[in-house]
């Protein structure tokens, strides 16, 4: 079994500071929800974002890096054979499941409001199956209950080949932001590695470990 553990999440709703944004109430009535319920989006927030957090454009409220991974991880064929595990650890502490059957919408806005109803609902079913689930819960907390050995991928890691540090029951942490390090001290515990000389995107490098990973154990 792989899991795949994406760490310090920029996945919120809009934080208080910015309820009362002018840009924010713009947003939130075009969306036709209060904006409490409102996915933070730095694609349509960008300029409120820096008034309330200077400089935090570059990293904060980027559902779409989740939107584009999720695509690439459920539909893969390592977890139509059952053998991948996904959860989203945000940087509030909190941990969303992805069960192996959801499928993510196409439609972006959809997506966004699916998490945006999970956020308030705390899960999301499909008749009896549960599809999402969010609870609280730090990131050490999740690894040590998901009782695997765990894996650390960081551009300041130690340069490895992807071959060498995959194992058939591991869980990978990756970090899910675009810019900057991981919040949790995720180094005092863990051993990095690196899989390649440049930064990746986080679907990139979660493409790269499942693929391989497939070919070692898995179906392929």
């Amino acid at each position: 079994m792989l899991n795949v553990v994406i760490a310090d999440a920029e996945l919120e709703l809009i934080p208080g500071e910015m309820l009362d944004d002018y840009q924010v109430r713009k947003y939130a009535k075009k969306r036709k929800k209060p904006a409490a319920e409102v996915l933070l989006d730095s694609n349509f927030l960008h300029g409120a974002i820096e008034r309330h957090f200077p400089g935090g454009s570059t990293r904060m409220g980027r559902p779409d890096i989740f939107y584009i991974l999720l695509q690439v991880l459920q539909e893969s064929i390592l977890n139509k054979r059952g053998l991948l595990r996904v959860y989203i650890h945000t940087k509030h502490n909190k941990v969303i499941h992805i069960a192996p059957q959801t499928r993510v919408p196409k439609s972006y806005n959809r997506f966004v409001g699916l998490m945006e109803d999970l956020f308030k609902k705390q899960e999301i079913q499909s008749g009896q199956e549960k599809l999402l689930t969010l609870k609280d819960a730090d990131l050490f907390s999740l690894l040590d209950d998901l009782g695997k050995e765990v894996v650390l991928l960081s551009p300041r890691g130690r340069p490895s080949k992807p071959e060498d540090i995959i194992r058939e029951d591991m869980s990978l942490v990756i970090g899910g932001f675009a810019e900057g390090d991981f919040q949790t001290d995720v180094y005092s515990r863990y051993s990095a590695h690196s899989i390649f000389p440049d930064e990746l995107t986080i679907w990139s490098v979660a493409s790269e470990i499942v693929v391989r990973y497939e070919c070692m154990f898995g179906p392929l």
